[in-house]
């Protein structure tokens, strides 16, 4: 199909595809996404800024428009999560998001439901991270989401690289949104989906900015950040990524990423750490079986074992043994 004959929905979701690194889904549900998050005039402007962008005065030569409407339309699309920019920059760049941190898989439910056609921006969002996770993510043939240990239960030779916590301190801004994976699960397929917290997708710096002044986060204190993380592990959610200012608390049950294990693809890069079994303090309760994401632990002989092959050293399971039966240690490196 040429240009002039594609839908303008079509024409933006092509861009995305080809301009993305990694790319997006090209499927109908897509399509019907960027018809649902653009307006055709929104669209139609979004075709001529790009995933590039560009500064307000340069968009201004590009498009041929007045510079205060060119403006206005901006921050509206900032507003619906399709245009992205830094607000702490006199002159900033403005573009076009691309499929995620941050993009199409995530800012149509950020803000929650704020906006008449939030509902269905969530279920069509709901097939998308699907159709973008299996056709592009897993196919790529390598792990790509950093995993990190719970911050609380770090070992003391751990080196602040490996704390989250200490990573993301200096970003100067801090913010946490609805999780896009499991709030579209929530409405798309209602009963059919995790009691894990709503509010876990964390942003820093730039992106925490932009994200908070168009209303698609709250704004965090760092004190207030540490203690979601500490929040987000015990609810048995898995820190990952910290990619282009982007943080997941990941669930088995919802979650784009974990279809790459349920489909026997490694994609997790797990962190330095495991978990080490105190034989004499675990009481066998099961819990931390239970709670492993990964089904990397069960009870052999009344006591709790670890498959270190499986294991993606998140502490879900060490903050969820009652008994101090579970602590981490280092990852041995393989020979």
């Amino acid at each position: 199909m040429t240009e002039q004959n594609a839908d303008v929905f079509e024409q933006v979701a092509d861009m995305i595809v080809e301009e993305d690194v990694v790319g997006g889904p090209k499927t109908a549900a897509f399509i019907k996404l960027m018809s649902l998050q653009f307006s055709k005039a929104e669209a139609r402007l979004a075709l001529k800024v790009r995933t590039a962008g560009g500064t307000l005065d340069e968009l201004v030569e590009r498009t041929g428009m007045q510079k205060g409407k060119l403006e206005s339309m901006l921050y509206k699309m900032a507003d619906k999560g399709t245009v992205f920019y830094d607000p702490a920059l006199e002159n900033p760049n403005f573009r076009v998001v691309q499929m995620g941190a941050p993009g199409f898989s995530e800012t149509g439910v950020w803000g929650g439901i704020k906006h008449s056609n939030s509902v269905a921006i969530a279920k069509t969002l709901h097939t998308v991270v699907a159709d973008w996770m299996d056709e592009k993510i897993l196919k790529l043939g390598v792990p790509v989401a950093p995993v990190w240990a719970a911050v609380s239960t770090l070992p003391e030779d751990a080196d602040p690289s490996e704390n989250l916590a200490e990573v993301i301190k200096d970003e100067g801004h801090w913010s946490v949104s609805a999780c896009p994976c499991r709030m579209s699960q929530w409405i798309a397929e209602p009963g059919n989906h995790c009691d894990h917290m709503l509010e876990a997708c964390i942003h820093t710096g730039e992106q925490s900015r932009w994200a908070v002044k168009h209303g698609m986060a709250r704004e965090l204190t760092y004190d207030g950040l540490r203690e979601l993380l500490d929040e987000c592990n015990e609810d048995g959610l898995v820190h990952t990524l910290n990619i282009q200012n982007s943080i997941c608390n990941c669930c088995h049950d919802c979650c784009g990423q974990f279809r790459g294990p349920k489909q026997g693809i490694k994609i997790f890069i797990p962190s330095p750490f495991v978990p080490e079994v105190d034989e004499e303090a675990c009481n066998a309760c099961g819990r931390c079986e239970l709670r492993c994401p990964m089904d990397a632990i069960e009870l052999i002989d009344d006591c709790a074992t670890v498959d270190l092959e499986d294991c993606i050293g998140c502490a879900v399971c060490v903050t969820s043994c009652k008994v101090d039966g579970l602590r981490l240690v280092r990852r041995a490196i393989a020979a």
